[in-house]
Formats: structure tokens, sequence, C-alpha cells
């Protein structure tokens, strides 16, 4: 007897980077343990483009309780950090007071 699924099974998609219709995933191929291709198929039938498109294992968000020595990915953070993510200090804070702030020569 097989156990009846108590959800409806979602199929892959993304969007055509042509058109931006919906394109299915209908066939994948393992490259290596981190690494899949994925073959989708465009839904907007005026288009009909066939991509293949990769999805990659990159980190590690929470480390795993059956390790595989065999698999070493970077520990890190759920989102990337953003880009303006740097400590440098702004070509205009020189701890000098603005042209603005000081007050005029008496005269």
């Amino acid at each position: 007897m097989t156990k009846k699924r108590n959800y409806t099974p979602r199929i892959p998609a993304t969007v055509c980077p042509h058109c931006l219709t919906r394109s299915i995933a209908y066939d994948s191929v393992e490259i290596d343990r981190l690494t899949r291709e994925i073959r989708y198929v465009c839904q907007n039938p005026d288009c009909g483009h066939t991509f293949v498109a990769q999805l990659g294992i990159f980190r590690t968000v929470r480390p795993s309780l059956m390790p595989n020595p065999a698999i070493r990915l970077p520990h890190g953070q759920w989102r990337s950090k953003p880009a303006n993510d740097d400590n440098r200090v702004p070509a205009n804070d020189d701890d000098q007071p603005d042209a603005a702030e000081v007050s005029p020569a008496p005269g």
C-alpha cells in the first residue's frame, strides 16, 4: 500500500530570460554532489524557449548532524552581505568641521 501525500507537489519553476513567462523544470542531471543542471521550458507558446540552468550548493548555514567528510562547504549567512558593507571612512569625514559650520572671521 502506498502512502497518500497530504500536500500538493510543487514543480520547480523560474522565469524565462526572454519573455519573463513562467518556465517549468522537466528534467535534471546531477553534475556532482553539489551541482545539478536543470532543463526548463517556457510556458509561453509564442516563445517556446528551452534552456538549462544550474542549481549549486554554495555554503552551510547550519551544519549537518551527519556530516560527510568528503563535502567541504564554507560556513556563512543565509543571505550574502550587501555590496556596501565595507568599513571605509567616507572621503568627507576627516574630523574637520564643514565650512558651513565654521563661523566667519570677525571683520
